[in-house]
């Protein structure tokens, strides 16, 4: 029978014989009396204590028992090495363990050397690898594919931090025994000394940490250019070439075109193009022709000089193309503004016209095609000699701008009529009411039924200079309107909306009655309940009128 001691390692008990005990009691006040004359002699101690507490709690587990006998202590201290194996500064400390060479590693984050958790460099000490290899590749994920946020974040909350020696000495794959703590307290003081030299990253650590991750960015970038990345730039400089070039001839077409040397289509009717007086045209499209062919020429001579290491254009040349392009943009700049002028009045005139009434007073709005060309054409049948062309279908990506507005005006008595005024700016007065009659807009009327134009348009010819068509349709009290849904779309949705039901496709018309409140229709179903779910949230308490007066 042998006695046994009840013995306190780090915070967990152990059963120990009394000459174990001894054993170990004398190899710790070596690794005291050693480690005594160490700044941080009790946190070694500490991380020392541990992992002898986990030793001892790994040998227990393995062999079934639960006191810890002499052999155990010995297996502990034959492990962690003596004081006395290197004591002499000139000797290597080796054990038995030292020569293994699969070293397990264990995941934690190093915040030690860390620029936001330290998963990054974690990461590097678990595989092997430099830390900024991990950090390059996180941050061209974020960048490039908004990717590596996310999973960086994960693997903070996921990999703990290592806070003692013996959990530093894990992340790194050391052997855990006395010279690794003690190596690893000299590395530790060796880094403090550095940074305690290093003034400006004492003052602005925050700041020094970016930027050395700054520098291993592009230390890395650097290796790669120097190898594959060479190659690489170089078809990336071919396909920039190639493409720099297109643009230059494509720059070149269009001025011909422009000009008028080449194509066949009238450019000039193309808005913004039409906006422009035809005298100042040809200096505008020359200016704006340099203003972005220089820069696409020195961008190709750039890519040259850079990627093949080319000097192909002298420094005289360079100011001369930077001379014709501060001249050009200049001269654009102040042709333009003078072209602005030609927008500095404004005018408008009207014209009111009477309608065909009916008995019954009803009538039927319907909206026409995109618009409609008159043309007077010799020797046409009708003895008017006009020719009425309605155009149903246009591409809408280059049509000019226009404005038009449409609105029902209630009379108390007479016909029903129709008021246009048509408005458009110009140099002075009289240039602008010239450029309002510039602009066409056509409607008919057949029985009850009236139809109008989608747009106006421009006379063949005509200088864009913001014109707009103004529409009122005067209808007397007692009068019964069948408006077409398409035609409430484009002219009177902010009116008419909460009678208008798109989703309903049997009906393709809106009842409205000119009453001597107003013009009336009947709310739709969805706008009753609308009109109960404001009321419910703003406790309105009234009764809902399913008809309504705009």
């Amino acid at each position: 029978m042998n006695k046994t001691i009840i013995m306190n390692i780090s915070g967990v008990i152990f059963h120990i014989e009394e000459d174990a005990y001894e054993i170990l009691k004398n190899y710790m006040n070596k690794i005291k009396a050693h480690f005594a004359s160490y700044r941080d002699n009790f946190e070694i101690i500490t991380d020392i204590e541990n992992r002898i507490a986990e030793m001892f709690s790994d040998l227990l587990i393995a062999d079934h028992k639960q006191v810890i006998v002499q052999t155990d202590v010995e297996t502990v201290i034959a492990k962690m090495g003596n004081p006395s194996d290197f004591e002499d500064e000139n000797s290597e400390f080796t054990s038995s363990d030292e020569v293994e060479l699969n070293i397990k590693r264990k995941l934690y984050r190093d915040i030690d050397d860390r620029i936001i958790g330290g998963v990054c460099s974690g990461i590097g000490h678990y595989f092997g690898v430099e830390a900024k290899w991990f950090r390059i590749a996180f941050f061209l994920l974020f960048v490039l594919y908004g990717f590596g946020l996310l999973p960086y974040i994960l693997l903070w909350i996921v990999m703990p931090k290592a806070k003692t020696r013996a959990e530093k000495m894990e992340m790194k794959g050391e052997k855990i025994n006395l010279h690794t703590f003690q190596k690893n307290f000299e590395e530790e003081l060796d880094a403090v000394k550095t940074k305690f030299n290093d003034a400006q990253e004492q003052v602005k650590p925050g700041l020094a940490r970016l930027g050395s991750f700054i520098r291993d960015i592009l230390n890395g970038f650097a290796d790669f250019l120097n190898n594959t990345g060479k190659v690489v730039l170089k078809i990336a400089g071919i396909i920039l070439i190639t493409l720099d070039g297109i643009a230059l001839v494509i720059a070149f077409i269009l001025l011909l075109i422009f000009l008028g040397y080449a194509g066949n289509t009238d450019v000039s009717s193309i808005f913004p193009l039409n906006a422009l007086t035809p005298s100042l045209r040809p200096i505008i499209y020359i200016c704006s022709f340099f203003v972005i062919f220089i820069p696409l020429l020195g961008l190709l001579f750039l890519i040259l000089r850079v990627i093949f290491n080319n000097r192909s254009i002298a420094r005289t040349v360079s100011f001369s193309m930077l001379m014709i392009w501060i001249i050009a943009l200049a001269t654009g700049i102040f042709y333009i503004a003078k072209n602005a002028t030609d927008f500095k009045e404004e005018a408008s005139f009207s014209e009111s016209i009477g309608l065909k009434d009916n008995a019954s007073k009803t009538f039927y709005l319907n909206i026409g095609g995109e618009h409609t060309i008159q043309e007077n054409i010799l020797g046409s049948i009708n003895q008017e000699g006009d020719k009425i062309i309605t155009i149903t279908g246009n591409d809408r990506d280059f049509d000019t701008p226009n404005r038009i507005d449409l609105s029902l005006n209630l009379i108390k008595e007479g016909n029903i009529s129709l008021t246009k005024t048509y408005t458009a700016r110009g140099r002075n007065i009289s240039e602008a009411l010239k450029n309002a009659q510039a602009v066409e807009y056509y409607y008919s009327q057949k029985d009850s039924l009236l139809t109008f134009d989608y747009r106006p348009d421009l006379k063949s010819g005509a200088l864009w200079r913001d014109q707009s068509v103004n529409l009122k349709l005067n209808i007397p009290v007692g009068s019964t309107l069948y408006i077409q849904k398409r035609f409430v779309n484009h002219f009177l949705r902010n009116e008419m909306y909460d009678c208008l039901n798109d989703d309903d496709d049997s009906e393709n018309y809106i009842k409205v009655m000119a009453t001597k409140d107003g013009f009336t229709c009947k709310r739709t179903e969805k706008a009753i309940e609308r009109q109960k779910n404001y009321n419910q949230e703003n406790h309105i308490d009234q009764p809902i009128d399913k008809d309504i007066i705009f």
